[in-house]
């Protein structure tokens, strides 16, 4: 899973690299026809718009995903895989609209919703328990591209109230997605690219 964990972090930096080329592109040329307030007024607009309309089709994909936890811990039986998926999706798209359109927000709880999120599908995918999968996602997918792992492991430890054996797998997957993504120098690469 810490693999898995390693793509969905790459996949939510390949869309911030994707949303901010779009918004700049798009400010640019807002700029140029009606000036800088036009287009601070205008982008703002645009993120309000694409996180409302991300919402009406994901409600899950609310606020910042701190909110919606417990929701989906609570609710994940009754909850479609496509619909993960998606509520994954849009909050991963809403979170960097948001971002570059100039609304404020932290990228902690997003990307934890979205560790949830992809711990319930992966137990799924892979037939493991949820219980398991849930807050070793929650850890790995932040740990595949922030530098701080002991951080990364407390999150879901404390949140899920485990004991030490439990921490063991979420240790392990936190390491590996985090040596996947930043420690073959891959991010690196990346960055240096743009």
């Amino acid at each position: 899973l810490g693999f898995v964990a390693a793509l969905v972090g790459l996949a939510f930096l390949i869309a911030q690299g994707l949303t901010k080329k779009l918004v700049e592109g798009l400010g640019s040329r807002i700029e140029r026809v009606g000036g800088k307030a036009v287009r601070q007024v205008a982008l703002a607009s645009i993120a309000g718009v694409v996180t409302g309309l991300g919402i009406y089709l994901f409600p899950l994909a609310y606020s910042s995903g701190r909110s919606a936890m417990p929701l989906t811990i609570k609710h994940r039986a009754n909850l479609s895989t496509e619909t993960l998926v998606g509520t994954a999706v849009v909050k991963c798209l809403t979170f960097w609209v948001g971002m570059h359109c100039g609304l404020v927000g932290g990228l902690f709880f997003p990307l934890m919703y979205i560790g949830l999120v992809t711990g319930e599908v992966s137990s799924r995918a892979f037939g493991l328990d949820p219980v398991v999968c849930i807050p070793l996602m929650v850890g790995a997918v932040p740990a595949s591209f922030v530098t701080a792992p002991v951080t990364m492991l407390a999150l879901p430890v404390g949140m899920f109230v485990m004991g030490p054996l439990n921490a063991i797998p979420i240790f392990v997957a936190t390491v590996t997605s985090n040596t996947l993504l930043v420690g073959t120098g891959l991010l690196g690469k990346m960055m240096a690219r743009r």
